[in-house]
């Protein structure tokens, strides 16, 4: 049997053991044979590996996987720390930013940074991450303190620090927003909205809305206008 199959199962095995992981989950699991299996059956259970403690033991083996371990990952379309136009991304490496387009979901596992373009996906849960998104890409933020960049027509819902540019849409439960360019923005659960325009934006819940004046951070301010500069027309 293969040495990296056999580490991979037992690590999944384990993993499985602290998740109490569901029965049909577990069950496919152990009757698989090789590693694109393995990766099948994370891809069929995918909720359970990004949410989980199963997330944190499977990141803390990462850092040990050889090159021929990532080589059958890739064979069953999960991918680690690459730039990708397909299949599911994990990002669990805070060093480099990786870049997704096409079809590709971005799931980060840790403080990263991604930029998603085309229809890419990204999904994020973790504190300290960093997400530019362009084109049609989506993020779906449940980290309070994610720094969510969104140009062109992309899209971005849940808890955030965002920063909107050309026709983006942002659905915010949660955080800041900084407008400077939107086709709807939807803020609720206490979002500070700091924006001049009244088109395009719903206020509700225990959200508000400021004149952009009023952001209280220079260095802050510094960076939008940095990264507006940066923006590309549509």
């Amino acid at each position: 049997m293969d040495n990296n199959f056999d580490l991979l199962k037992e690590i999944c095995r384990k993993a499985c053991h602290e998740r109490s992981a569901c029965e049909q989950g577990f069950k496919a699991l152990m009757n698989t044979e090789t590693i694109p299996q393995i990766m099948q059956v994370w891809k069929d259970n995918w909720d359970d590996v990004y949410r989980s403690r199963y997330a944190d033991i499977i990141v803390t083996w990462m850092a040990r996987f050889d090159q021929s371990m990532m080589d059958e990952m890739r064979k069953g379309g999960v991918y680690v720390n690459e730039d990708r136009e397909d299949g599911y991304v994990i990002v669990s490496n805070p060093g480099r930013t990786v870049s997704v387009g096409g079809t590709a979901r971005a799931y980060l596992f840790t403080a990263a940074e991604v930029t998603a373009t085309d229809n890419a996906q990204v999904y994020c849960r973790t504190s300290g991450v960093k997400v530019t998104l362009r084109g049609h890409a989506y993020c779906h933020s449940e980290a309070r303190d994610a720094e969510v960049t969104a140009y062109n027509f992309a899209h971005a819902e849940g808890q955030m620090q965002c920063t909107t540019y050309n026709a983006a849409e942002v659905v915010i439960q949660g955080g800041t927003l900084v407008d400077h360019g939107h086709r709807r923005i939807a803020a609720y659960g206490g979002t500070r909205v700091y924006s001049d325009a009244t088109k395009g934006i719903e206020i509700g819940g225990q959200a508000r809305q400021y004149p952009i004046s009023e952001v209280k951070s220079e260095k802050f301010l510094a960076v939008q206008a940095t990264k507006g500069r940066a923006a590309t027309a549509f």
